[in-house]
């Protein structure tokens, strides 16, 4: 009969690999040993000089050969000012005026992105690693202005610096702009409130490096 798992010991094993991984402390939030449903163990954690908010997760799979292999997702956490910055950078080149934040979304991210790495060495064509970035601009400053070509514009950009993932551009009425945030919204709630002009507008570049809009491969505008 097989050992029962000790959920204590692995947590330790996960807190250890990412403290070495990492060079610093990080907090537990839970821990979900395999199931069914899932092939691996799962942990929720944050950094000790960080929060809550920016919890992350960790997965432990115990291999064939008896190797217990543990992936993390805090990559994304470290990373979001700088990329955040760096697309800030493109879309400036759009619209003058503007709030953006960027999602990682849930899940672990490739191993061999670390604290070190840039930017510009993230993309790797044969690894999953993709961004979802929410723009807003003042209604004003866009009245006459074709949205979904602006956003190609920025496409093409972010292609060029292959930086993939789906970007969505939200025309915020103007005395609502100020009281909207540069981070996470509920989006949903705000479109209900009346702080938003219509439907979002959107467009991807692909793991492929293909920009895709309204379902569609397009060419870059700019």
């Amino acid at each position: 009969m097989s050992k029962k798992p000790n959920p204590e010991a692995i947590k330790e094993q996960m807190l250890s690999h990412l403290e070495e991984k990492y060079g610093e402390e990080f907090v537990p939030i839970s821990l979900s040993l395999s199931d069914w449903a899932y092939s691996y163990d799962r942990l929720q954690a944050y950094p000790k000089q960080g929060s809550e908010q920016d919890h992350f997760e960790v997965w432990g799979t115990k291999m064939e050969d008896g190797s217990y292999r543990i992936s993390d997702g805090y990559f994304g956490i470290l990373i979001r000012p700088e990329y955040e910055a760096a697309l800030s950078g493109i879309v400036r080149g759009t619209y003058g005026e503007f709030k953006l934040y960027v999602d990682f979304g849930e899940g672990v991210l490739p191993d061999r992105l670390n604290k070190n790495t840039p930017v510009e060495q993230i993309y790797s064509q044969d690894e999953n690693f993709s961004s979802d970035t929410v723009i807003f601009v003042k209604e004003s400053l866009v009245q006459d202005q074709d949205i979904e070509a602006g956003l190609r514009q920025i496409a093409g950009k972010m292609r060029e610096q292959q930086m993939v993932g789906f970007v969505r551009l939200y025309v915020v009425v103007d005395e609502k702009y100020d009281s909207i945030g540069s981070g996470p919204q509920n989006l949903s709630a705000l479109q209900d409130e009346g702080y938003f002009v219509g439907d979002y507008k959107s467009v991807m570049v692909t793991p492929d490096m293909t920009i895709r809009q309204n379902g569609e491969e397009v060419v870059a505008d700019g």
